[in-house]
Parts: structure tokens; sequence; C-alpha cells
């Protein structure tokens, strides 16, 4: 089986509890079922025979830590990452009313479902700026792990990794919107001549079908 980009969201948060949209950095940590969804994960990722040499993260805190105990549980060391954290929420940060959720919804679906890729929240991010920080690094460690039969593993977040999906090419942009992931979920990349193929979502294990 070819090296694959492995991207794990990170455990369950005070702000996930909460409805909270905690996107800026540092963020908050992970709650008690938090952690026990990292070792989870951890152990079964230690349990499929990756061939990954370091947990990379985003630079929250949330990622971070997230990424600390599925190392534990893989024997291998960690290392942050720049450009990698959430779809930035704007003047909507750490709000927890309907009206911020729907709001960020709602910029979820320009995106994914009208294609409507400059669009962003006040004070946020569009598409646009997260393709800009995100799929460099995607491109690089495709060349410097993937390509050489190495496995990525990659500890970030809900909104971002779906985006990064349908980035790549390798989900339709409805698919991506329609099914979300949960805490500790893993989407799976693996390289598709010059693209990039989904071998797993979430749940759906082994590649879905659109």
């Amino acid at each position: 089986m070819s090296a694959r980009l492995h991207l794990v969201r990170h455990g369950q948060t005070p702000s996930n509890v909460a409805g909270a949209l905690d996107t800026a950095l540092p963020g908050a940590p992970l709650t008690e079922l938090g952690r026990e969804q990292a070792a989870v994960v951890g152990r079964e990722l230690a349990g499929s025979g990756l061939s990954a040499t370091v947990v990379m993260s985003s630079e929250a805190a949330r990622a971070r830590e997230t990424a600390g105990l599925i190392a534990a549980e893989m024997g291998l060391p960690t290392q942050a990452v720049p450009g990698m954290y959430e779809v930035q929420a704007g003047s909507y940060e750490m709000q927890t009313g309907v009206e911020a959720m729907l709001a960020y919804n709602r910029l979820m679906r320009d995106w994914f479902e009208a294609g409507e890729l400059a669009s962003s929240l006040p004070e946020g991010e569009s598409a646009l700026d997260v393709q800009d920080r995100t799929m460099p690094l995607v491109a690089e460690l495709r060349e410097s792990h993937l390509d050489n039969g190495i496995d990525v593993v990659l500890v970030v977040h809900g909104a971002v990794m779906r985006a990064i999906a349908v980035f790549a090419g390798a989900v339709p942009s409805q698919w991506a919107l329609d099914n979300h992931i949960a805490n500790c979920g893993i989407i799976e990349l693996a390289p598709a001549g010059g693209g990039w193929s989904c071998e797993r979502w979430g749940e759906h294990l082994g590649r879905p079908e659109f």
C-alpha cells in the first residue's frame, strides 16, 4: 500500500462542548474525553503499521495535545507546523449563539456549494486564503514523505481538513459540505497520478463512493 496523508481532527475541547467558534491560536486544550479520544486513535494508528516518523500538528493547543497523545502511543516525536490552523471565524471568534454558527456554516456553503471562494466572514479569511496557506505544505509533505514511502500523520481541524480534501481534488465539494468529521476522525488521502484520492473519510472506512 502506498504511503498516505492521514489528516486527524483534534480531540474534544471545552469550546466544542459549549458550541463556541474557537479558531484563533492558541485556542482551548482538550477535555478529559478529548484526551481519551486521542489515545484511542493513537492506538489505532500504532496498530495499523504506518511508516510515519513523526506526528505533526497545527500550532493550536488542542492539536498539539492530541498529537502528543497519539505520538505517545506510536512511540514517535511530535512537530508543530505553521499554517494549518482552523478556518478563521473573524469577528465571530468565541461566540456561541445560533447566529455565529449559522454564519460559519453559511460560509462553508458559499465555498463548497456555491463555489464562492473569495467569500469570508468579517475579519475572517476566504477559501483562497486557506488554500494559499495549507496546500504548499501538503505538496511539500507529498514530495518529502509520501513519495519516499513515509506516511504522514497531521493533526488539524474539522473545517480546514475538509477544505484540504476539496482543494486536493480528492472529494467533491458537496461531499465535504455534507460529511462532517467527528473529534479524532481521520481523512486519508493517497497520491493518485498527479492528484489525490480519498481512501477514508471518518467512519467511511475504505474509499468513499461519491
